[in-house]
């Protein structure tokens, strides 16, 4: 996703972080509809270092998102979800998209602010 002109360091980096955090809930909510899938393997999502290293590189949009297989052990049909684990993911995603939403909306507040609208 671009955000053209008006993006800063900040913004882009709040922006790659939602990318990472909508791709996580989509996983989160994909290893819970599977949950007695048989042989099905839970998936994870990380982000956050790439985030990381590509804001200390001066460039938050090169962050990258990667989907792994979970290594959790599995039951006897080969499904690893653990549904208490992946609830708690998602509830605490949830609030960490809350979060940078939060942040997001303060930046451009604060452009209309500049712009006197």
């Amino acid at each position: 996703m671009s955000i053209g002109a008006i993006s800063d360091s900040v913004t882009t980096a709040l922006h790659s972080a939602l990318n990472g955090l909508d791709a996580r809930q989509r996983v989160i909510a994909s290893n819970i509809a599977n949950v007695e899938t048989p042989g099905y393997q839970a998936r994870e999502v990380s982000f956050e270092d790439s985030l990381r290293a590509a804001i200390a590189d001066g460039d938050p949009s090169e962050t990258s998102i990667s989907v792994n297989q979970s290594v959790a052990p599995t039951r006897s049909n080969g499904n690893n979800v653990n549904l208490d684990f992946e609830l708690l993911a998602g509830r605490e995603n949830v609030l960490r998209q809350k979060l940078v939403v939060q942040a997001v909306n303060a930046k451009y507040a604060l452009l209309r602010t500049a712009l006197g609208q």
